[in-house]
């Protein structure tokens, strides 16, 4: 998801280039792991990534490794954007979570009830899914479609079983903008990012990313821009027309922009920005702030709800559940919280145990970017965890 234009080399890790420490008490990772890791870097053909721990419900340490782009000496530092993928969809349940404690949405109300939403088949599943069964991926809706010509079908009634599903998320976004009456962006601005300290974070795109924003590489090394900047450009130079400005846009605008540009392009989910799957784009000094609020310190939400989302809602495995936005795994029979995302180019990891206050995030920007995640993972936070074997597309 979120692929564009290809450019670069055959990727090389600059031992030159050290990663830049912001703060350094309470490191969760040894000095040795820390010198082998630009080694592991280099054969991963990952050139940049940056990590974040907490500890007792703050952040402890974080540190920026490599470069933001192959051939370049631009340094990832804590403070560089990354795409953060599918680790958008915790944001996003935070987002509607709060909506409940404002009484603007119920989570077990029909969807169809905010908005019919022309995209499902027609039945009577349409009518079912639930802000609940989008939270738990348990709508029975495919993850995404990849063209126009291809219809939404429902695998089963919703709330029967998981199949993960960004599709759902996407249903939840035009909901979001019914219920408010104006653009996504402009929503998760002023009532969830700037409230959580996440200042330089968007959905869509800004121009003062440019210089934070790191890019995208493939197996092979070539570097890829972020999809978010690649048509974020273009979507402010035709809000600068519209005299509109981009956060206000819904998604009627959006698809305008995009079919104005190019009469044949993809106008489903996968391709349209913002997106509340997967388009977030931020940094992991500023995820670190959003997880803080997760674990329980001035969460911004009720009690009753922040412990929801960190309860489970519907079991997947033997030893992995769904909150709501979010994956558990069970360890020791006290559920710890996790999510990765995957946008191709871009891979991102979390993982963390509201109780204690601990957790870590990981950005990576290169494809196997896992390899990666899943080392200082259990590096920072043990070895052994149901998350590192579980995987869904």
């Amino acid at each position: 998801m979120f692929l564009g234009s290809a450019a670069g080399a055959a990727i090389t890790v600059p031992l030159a280039v050290r990663g830049q420490t912001k703060r350094s008490a309470g490191k969760g990772l040894s000095d040795a792991f820390l010198a082998d890791l630009l080694k592991l870097m280099e054969w991963a053909n990952v050139p940049g990534l940056a990590v974040a721990i907490l500890k007792n419900g703050k952040l402890s340490w974080s540190r920026g490794f490599g470069v933001k782009k192959a051939g370049e000496n631009d340094p990832v530092n804590t403070d560089t954007m990354f795409g953060a993928a599918s680790l958008s969809k915790p944001v996003l349940a935070y987002a509607i979570v709060k909506m409940r404690d404002e009484k603007l949405i119920d989570l077990d109300r029909p969807l169809w009830n905010y908005l019919p939403y022309e995209d499902l088949p027609d039945g009577e599943n349409a009518k079912l899914i639930t802000a609940r069964h989008v939270l738990t991926h348990s709508t029975g809706l495919p993850n995404w479609r990849r063209s126009n010509g291809q219809k939404l079908q429902f695998a089963f009634k919703p709330g029967e079983r998981f199949q993960y599903s960004g599709e759902g998320f996407y249903y939840l976004q035009r909901v979001i903008e019914t219920i408010t009456g104006g653009g996504f962006e402009h929503y998760m601005q002023e009532r969830v990012l700037k409230p959580l300290g996440m200042t330089n974070s968007t959905f869509v795109w800004r121009s003062d990313a440019q210089q934070r924003i790191s890019w995208g590489h493939s197996s092979t090394g070539l570097a890829i821009e972020n999809y978010n900047s690649l048509e974020g450009r273009r979507m402010l130079a035709t809000a600068e027309k519209w005299n509109k400005p981009l956060p206000e846009w819904k998604h009627d605008d959006v698809v305008r922009a995009a079919t104005e540009a190019n009469k044949e392009a993809q106008i489903v989910p996968n391709f349209l920005v913002p997106n509340t799957a997967g388009s977030l784009i931020t940094s992991v000094d500023e995820y670190s702030r959003f997880l803080t609020r997760l674990m329980g310190r001035d969460s911004g939400l009720s009690e009753q709800s922040r412990r929801e989302m960190l309860s489970p809602q519907l079991k997947v495995t033997g030893a992995i559940s769904w909150g709501l936005g979010i994956a558990l795994e069970t360890i020791k029979e006290r559920p710890q919280f996790w999510h990765w995302g995957d946008n191709g180019t871009f891979k991102a990891f979390t993982l963390g145990d509201a109780a204690p206050g601990s957790a870590i995030v990981i950005f990576t920007n290169g494809q196997q970017g896992q390899r990666l995640w899943q080392r200082i993972a259990a590096e920072a936070m043990g070895p052994e965890h149901p998350a590192f074997y579980f995987y869904m597309t």
